[in-house]
């Protein structure tokens, strides 16, 4: 590299260190954004006033009053047509209601005697964990029985507002009928719309959604209410998924903050960082940041480093100590040059910082994206002369990111300078990282 040659790595260091995540993610990582989950006692207001959980406590004790009507899990028909007219529900709300009643606890269970069961009166007298489970048991029999799984789920991604002819759309081409733009409603599709309009209501009437109106193009939308969002989290996570969490990251030191730094906005992520760095000291701080660095990946790294620069002086300690850890070295150096202290910044280390930046924006962006930010604002002789060098790096991920230089960088001369380095990075006579064995 040449004297006074811009630094390669800076102008990913500053793209990493200038955003809580990175511009465009691959559409094949699949990622669940992140959530706020309202307070407790909010929720479980929510939960006793939610229109089936009380249609289900109201069913619950209508049939303790009168012997011998429990006699399995679905109520006899002659009994859901008495209990639909004393109670003033639709035969469909009859049948939601009782099977919620059943797996709530708030009914007896199918030949049971006596008294009413034992959670009858979970949502008067029941405290807010009671509640919320009571009401979480409620979402689980509604989201199997009524294979409402996918729909909840599928809006628990999305994270907002979606129009219903969207919704719609979604739905009917999940079940294999989907149609064009202005193409006349199949009567499949017209059924399909009816099961989907029953679905909506179904999850309103426990709380789950919400309706509301998009005014910019005057139609309805739906979205998770906040007591949808808690019971679907609640029921992903359950499931295995990785469902970060907004304002909970403190419980998780270092490593939970940047793995939600990699899902959140700009705006939310610096929210998360700060309230992060406000509950411990910066000392304190920076050593977890330093020990999340030197076990993670190559993204938080970078994610790392961005959240040292919110600490400032006080993280020179920690960071310089990190110069002695292999993976940490570059970042250090360059980190604490950034910040006016003195450090030794070899050539070798800012060949392999750009490595590293760029290998973890890989991990979230799209690679043509990831190119167009990489390298420093040079002529293309200059970037070619230094993408010509980088398969000597020893660094796991050059080979992807020379391959995604190669696909992707608009100027020929170092789109060919990357697709030859990537040759020799994969040559047998290579050892690990590309350099010579």
């Amino acid at each position: 590299m040449r004297a006074g040659q811009p630094h390669p790595g800076r102008g990913a260091a500053e793209a990493a260190r200038g955003a809580a995540a990175p511009p465009r993610r691959r559409e094949e990582i699949p990622r669940l954004p992140p959530v706020r989950l309202a307070p407790r006692e909010e929720l479980a207001a929510a939960a006793r006033v939610a229109p089936l959980l009380r249609a289900a406590r109201d069913l619950a004790r209508w049939s303790a009053a009168g012997p011998g009507i429990v006699t399995g899990s679905a109520l006899p028909l002659d009994v859901a047509a008495a209990a639909a007219a004393e109670l003033e529900l639709a035969p469909g709300e009859v049948d939601a209601a009782w099977r919620v009643a059943i797996a709530t606890g708030m009914a007896r269970r199918p030949g049971g005697q006596g008294a009413p069961a034992a959670r009858a009166d979970v949502l008067a007298s029941g405290d807010a964990e009671e509640v919320l489970a009571a009401w979480h048991g409620a979402l689980e029999v509604m989201l199997g029985a009524e294979d409402l799984d996918g729909l909840a789920t599928a809006l628990y991604t999305v994270g907002g507002p979606v129009r219903m002819e969207g919704l719609f759309d979604a739905y009917a081409a999940a079940a294999g009928t989907g149609r064009s733009p202005g193409e006349p409603e199949p009567a499949a599709g017209q059924d399909q719309a009816a099961a989907l309009s029953w679905a909506l209501e179904a999850l309103a009437d426990l709380g789950v959604v919400e309706l509301g109106t998009d005014e910019s193009a005057g139609g309805l939308t739906v979205t998770l209410s906040p007591l949808g969002i808690w019971g679907v989290h609640r029921r992903l996570r359950s499931q295995g998924w990785h469902v970060p969490v907004l304002g909970a990251v403190g419980r998780d030191g270092a490593p939970g903050l940047l793995a939600a730094l990699a899902s959140c906005d700009a705006e939310d992520g610096e929210a998360e960082i700060a309230a992060w760095l406000q509950a411990r000291t910066p000392s304190l701080a920076a050593a977890e940041l330093i020990e999340a660095a030197g076990r993670g990946s190559p993204g938080l790294r970078g994610a790392a480093f961005a959240v040292l620069d919110r600490i400032g002086a006080d993280a020179v300690p920690a960071v310089r100590a990190a110069m002695d850890e292999p993976v940490l070295r570059a970042h250090s150096a360059v980190w604490l040059h950034e910040h006016g202290e003195e450090a030794d910044l070899r050539p070798e280390d800012r060949t392999w910082l750009l490595v590293d930046l760029g290998a973890g924006l890989l991990e979230e962006a799209d690679p043509r994206d990831v190119v167009a930010e990489l390298l420093p604002e040079l002529p293309p002789d200059a970037q070619a002369e230094i993408v010509a060098g980088l398969w000597q790096v020893s660094h796991p991920g050059v080979t992807d990111l020379l391959t995604a230089l190669s696909d992707h960088h608009p100027n020929p001369s170092v789109a060919r300078a990357a697709r030859k380095a990537a040759f020799k990075a994969r040559s047998p006579s290579a050892g690990p990282g590309g350099r010579p064995s």
